[in-house]
């Protein structure tokens, strides 16, 4: 009680500013590797970054559908060809305006072998050019057709051309030329803080004068600190935390994160492995007790999962239902393939990345070891991780790892489908039958028999397990009392939106 009321005061407290001038400061997990070079990561903790400072030509709203951002339409010309109708008016921070040149200059970097090396090339692989029309109208070619092409291209952020041939993809990173709220001028500020001033003619201009992200990757250090004032926003809390939090005055915001969290396996052809056998596969699947995670980790804020859309993904299909729980049947599963007594598996995951991750894991481990199946918990950094991941050159001890079936940016269950098949680079899971329809269901252009297409991909995908399904994920924020205007959009707070009291 003491605490709380203690808690509470610190959050009213919080340091009071000039009501005409405020800062909004956000607690993350983490700042950008690349720095201001927004290719080469797609997702946390990056975006929470780069989305207040760059734009795509797309964008997903609050509610997860497609709109317009520096494009404001765009239709099909034929089944691989999109004309793409730019948003006038628009200039990036260091005074160039954005035309179709600047879409075509990036589209052609990304095409080139050390674009085409970035994550985000790899998400665009199927682009094979974009030409100018006219100053506010671009035509991007495919190789193949893409009815998603216009939800890629949200994760496609637009750089000022000039300043990106001039400097570098190196020296841009540094000193970045955007089109977002906010800009910066300078990356090498204090050790852990990044400070953004308010890019005033940006087509979406913020409320606040500066944004500051603050690097704490431990999530209690998030809380505490917003507790006690120090920012006015932490990202990732933990179920656990919402009763100290609202006690004290603030609020935690729940948004869909468009992700099922899973344990992926590695399957790459060849691997002597328990697991290339896929009832063990599905072994592993019946031991883990999802509602008792659900229920007991996160007090029924999650859903458990099964298929790799999460509800209100394009793709989910709600006839798949996840694994039971059925630990008996698990190990007939595991004598029927060899494995009456077990075996030993080692998996590397990343904790304090989804609210209470590393409780998950440590149950899933716990449920294992009770048919047998010695787990190893082997705890690696990001960064260690995605090298990993972009490689697929993980030591031959590791049997799998942590990788969620994440839809953002899109909200589309093709782009974690695509993860999980022949199409990525260095696959660690390739079943080409899958493959075939996926690819199949990426070039249907009617978009409701390729939404039937993907739902029977959902099937084929739980009969295969090729990870270990947990539950749909969801993003909480803890936030101030002092916040007003607070909206999360594709998995960020819409920071031009913010104000502070």
């Amino acid at each position: 009680m003491i605490r709380a009321a203690l808690a509470g005061l610190l959050i009213a407290a919080g340091a009071a500013r000039d009501a005409a001038s405020f800062d909004i400061r956000y607690g993350t997990k983490g700042l950008p590797v690349s720095h201001g070079n927004p290719y080469m990561a797609n997702g946390s903790p990056s975006m929470f970054t780069w989305m207040a400072m760059f734009d795509g030509l797309t964008q997903l709203d609050v509610e997860g559908r497609l709109s317009p951002a520096l494009a404001l339409s765009w239709d099909v010309v034929s089944p691989t060809r999109w004309r793409f109708k730019l948003r006038p008016g628009v200039v990036f921070s260091n005074g160039e305006p954005f035309t179709a040149d600047a879409v075509v200059a990036t589209i052609a970097w990304l095409k080139t072998p050390e674009g085409s090396r970035t994550v985000i090339g790899g998400e665009i692989r199927a682009v094979a050019s974009a030409t100018r029309e006219d100053d506010l109208t671009v035509l991007i070619d495919t190789d193949r057709p893409d009815a998603i092409l216009p939800r890629r291209l949200s994760a496609v952020s637009i750089v000022a051309p000039k300043a990106w041939a001039e400097l570098g993809p190196d020296a841009f990173a540094r000193n970045p030329a955007t089109t977002g709220s906010f800009m910066i001028n300078d990356w090498s500020g204090n050790v852990g803080r990044l400070t953004l001033k308010a890019f005033a003619k940006s087509w979406r201009p913020p409320k606040a004068e500066r944004l500051i992200v603050v690097n704490m990757p431990d999530n209690p250090a998030r809380v505490q600190a917003l507790l006690s004032g120090q920012i006015d926003i932490a990202g990732n809390v933990g179920v656990d935390d919402i009763d100290m939090i609202e006690t004290a005055g603030g609020a935690v915001t729940i948004t869909p994160s468009w992700s099922v969290q899973s344990l992926a396996f590695r399957l790459e052809p060849g691997r002597k492995t328990p697991l290339a056998d896929v009832r063990v596969r599905r072994a592993l699947n019946l031991a883990v007790d999802k509602d008792a995670i659900v229920n007991g980790l996160f007090r029924g804020q999650m859903r458990a999962a099964g298929q790799p859309a999460a509800v209100g993904t394009t793709g989910h299909d709600p006839t798949v239902t996840p694994y039971p729980f059925d630990a008996v049947k698990a190990k007939e599963l595991l004598a029927e393939a060899g494995y009456p007594n077990g075996f030993p598996l080692t998996l590397e995951v990343m904790v304090d990345r989804t609210p209470g991750d590393a409780a998950v894991f440590q149950t899933v481990a716990d449920q294992l070891g009770a048919i047998g199946v010695k787990v190893t918990l082997r705890q690696i950094t990001f960064a260690t991780w995605y090298s990993r991941y972009l490689s697929g050159e993980w030591g031959p001890e590791t049997d799998g790892f942590v990788l969620g079936w994440n839809a953002a940016p899109y909200n589309d269950v093709q782009r974690p489908m695509e993860v999980y098949s022949c199409l990525k680079p260095n696959p660690f899971y390739c079943n080409r039958d899958i493959t075939d329809l996926l690819v199949a269901a990426g070039e249907e252009m009617n978009l409701e028999t390729r939404e039937t297409m993907l739902r029977e991909l959902a099937g084929a995908y739980r009969d295969d397990a090729p990870a270990i399904f947990l539950t749909e994920t969801f993003d909480l924020f803890g936030v101030s009392r002092r916040v007003q205007g607070l909206a999360i959009r594709n998995r960020v707070p819409v920071y031009e939106a913010i104000t502070i009291k």
